[in-house]
């Protein structure tokens, strides 16, 4: 999938591609999770490549049948901060996760974004990403949201 993305040291806007990642081209080095040891056969992990570079990674992990929710997500360390290389890694990939959750979830669970944010990014979160604090550091994007998250980061209509 074609993602906008936006070079900061070149001030212009550029495609990445958002696909399944495979356990070989998963990063081994400089970031904070070891991905590789984060595959798993419950779990999808998502890219998002810029000049065959990854610039972020996402996994989704199969909870119970019919419910996935967002168990990790990391930008490559050019990325980090507002000083990062390339913006809007994050929210396409935040962005892919409520899409996955359209399409992977069923029943009550269809549309919701799940995950566990660490404390001080809560408000990051509830800001830019329109999620819901609902216990403790347990956060959802609900449906409605969600869509507000594909059409502007991925450009698709729900």
């Amino acid at each position: 999938m074609k993602v906008k993305l936006y070079d900061n040291s070149r001030k212009k806007n550029i495609v990445g591609y958002i696909t399944l990642a495979l356990k070989k081209e998963l990063p081994k080095s400089k970031w904070k999770f070891d991905w590789s040891s984060l595959y798993a056969k419950n779990a999808k992990i998502i890219k998002l490549e810029y000049e065959e570079e990854i610039q972020g990674l996402l996994k989704m992990t199969q909870v119970d049948e019919g419910y996935y929710e967002m168990s990790n997500l990391e930008l490559s360390p050019a990325n980090y901060g507002s000083e990062g290389k390339i913006s809007n890694v994050a929210g396409c990939l935040i962005a892919y996760g409520c899409l996955l959750t359209f399409q992977l979830n069923d029943g009550n669970y269809k549309g919701h974004l799940a995950f566990t944010s660490k404390g001080e990014l809560i408000p990051h979160y509830e800001k830019y990403y329109y999620a819901e604090l609902v216990y403790r550091e347990k956060m959802i994007i609900f449906p409605a949201n969600g869509k507000k998250l594909i059409k502007k980061y991925l450009n698709l209509e729900i």
